[in-house]
């Protein structure tokens, strides 16, 4: 369901409504909130209805006007209703449409996010970093994809600065409607890894889709690219808009830093355009969480912070202060080990990045990987699944795979000497498992496709009640 505004939103009419989806209105509204949901009406409220692979929402028009629906949209041309209607094509290509007229008649900047990994810390690392300066807004939870997006743009307002919009997607096309809605002014790409590789056949296939997102740049608009992604590198002086480029390993890049072992690190401007950090600058900045795949994200978002003028104090007080929560990347103590959840969802590189975190932290115990398996990989699914195993015997001392391509895991263990390997079809015998074996001191990365729930394995490890 979607609900957006409730006295939220700016004002807006039927009529332009109308102008920014190529619809026909058919009498007069006044509008200051949009939702899908027929049950819940706030005041002023357009319905919008969205065809799904198991029902229909037109269906429910009805009960929408009998709640209150000021007015409704419908791709039903043949079917009248008793409130102000607008009548469309497709609703679901009209939320986008209605969303980016919305997002104009808002004004303000959007910063734009897609990525293979690390989207959400980054688009968290920006929204950080933004919202020292600016009144900026963020993507809330995962409403990242074709229904989520719009929903994310039409919570602007008037007062809106900047908006951090981070886009998920795993078919060809998908960015591209996004991104013609969100029309960003900075567009940011943080790796091309090999997830949804399913859909997408490659490792190119999967960057041409990301590029996507600069389609819709603003006039005068900016891409900033990883420049450590050779894919991204390669294509950075053929892309047809203004790119900058950040990195650790390509010292060529525009924005680049240096991890210390402490884990701080130190970001140098080699040639981005500042006002704030002239070229030859640096300064020195250490997250909450780990690893340096976040270093690369907090660079991202210290290149928009840049760009659009944050002061290094700013920038600095922005990437200190972010905390990771939940599933993502949350290193605590507990019951005497040393946990480290991150639970929301994995990637063969994802997988690769934080096995590498994993890997300094058995400071007094083992270092035990409890790693669930990936999803949507297709072809990938085998050799995905032996890379997380080998980068387990490189980072961890024990392995726990689980899931139906746990075994691939273990192999992949095995293949590189590890012999502490286990795997396991069925969640609770793991659990026994690693509840007999696990000591205090030892340090534990769960990890796994968010289908896997490993924060169910992992509260069943801390002796915690799951449903």
């Amino acid at each position: 369901m979607i609900i957006i505004g409730g006295n939220g939103m700016e004002r807006f009419t039927l009529a332009q409504a109308a102008a920014w989806t190529k619809g026909e209105a058919r009498g007069e509204a006044a509008l200051t909130a949009v939702t899908t949901d027929s049950r819940q009406i706030p005041p002023e409220a357009l319905f919008l209805p969205i065809k799904g692979e198991r029902f229909d929402a037109h269906d429910f028009i009805g009960k929408a006007i009998e709640n209150g629906a000021a007015a409704v949209m419908s791709h039903r041309e043949n079917e009248e209703y008793p409130v102000p209607t607008l009548y469309v094509e497709n609703t679901a290509q009209a939320l986008l449409d209605l969303a980016g007229g919305y997002r104009t008649m808002c004004g303000g900047k959007v910063v734009g996010v897609t990525g293979s990994v690390g989207k959400t810390t980054t688009k968290e690392l920006l929204y950080a970093v933004l919202s020292q300066g600016f009144r900026a807004q963020k993507t809330e939870g995962n409403l990242n994809n074709e229904i989520g997006l719009p929903l994310t743009l039409m919570r602007m307002t008037k007062d809106t600065e900047v908006m951090v919009a981070e886009m998920g997607m795993n078919h060809f096309g998908e960015l591209s409607r996004m991104t013609a809605a969100a029309q960003p002014d900075y567009a940011v790409i943080t790796n091309i890894g090999t997830s949804h590789i399913e859909f997408l056949g490659s490792r190119e296939g999967i960057c041409r889709a990301k590029l996507e997102i600069l389609e819709g740049l603003r006039q005068g608009g900016a891409a900033v690219l990883c420049g450590d992604e050779p894919l991204l590198w390669d294509k950075r002086d053929s892309l047809g808009c203004t790119v900058y480029t950040y990195g650790m390993e390509n010292r060529a890049c525009d924005l680049v830093a240096h991890l210390h072992s402490d884990g701080s690190f130190t970001v140098t401007n080699n040639g981005l355009p500042s006002e704030t950090l002239p070229v030859g600058g640096s300064f020195t900045a250490k997250l909450s969480i780990p690893g340096a795949h976040n270093v690369l994200n907090a660079l991202a978002a210290a290149s928009v912070g840049l760009l659009m003028g944050e002061t290094v104090e700013n920038i600095r007080t922005g990437l200190v202060s972010y905390t990771a929560s939940g599933m993502r990347q949350n290193i605590y103590e507990q019951n005497g080990f040393r946990i480290y959840a991150d639970c929301y969802n994995a990637s063969p590189d994802a997988m690769e990045a934080t096995l590498g975190v994993l890997g300094t932290m058995g400071d007094t115990g083992r270092r035990i990987a409890v790693l669930g398996s990936m999803l949507e990989l297709g072809d990938y699914t085998e050799e995905g699944h032996r890379r997380a195993g080998r980068a387990a015997a490189e980072h961890a001392d024990v392995l726990y795979a689980y899931g139906p391509s746990a075994d691939a895991i273990a192999r992949g263990a095995e293949e590189k000497g590890m012999t502490a390997v286990h795997a396991f079809t069925d969640q609770n015998e793991l659990v026994e498992k690693l509840r007999a074996d696990a000591k205090p001191g030892d340090a534990l990365l769960f990890k796994g496709s968010r289908g896997m729930r490993m924060e169910r394995a992992l509260a069943l490890f801390l002796g915690e009640e799951v449903e």
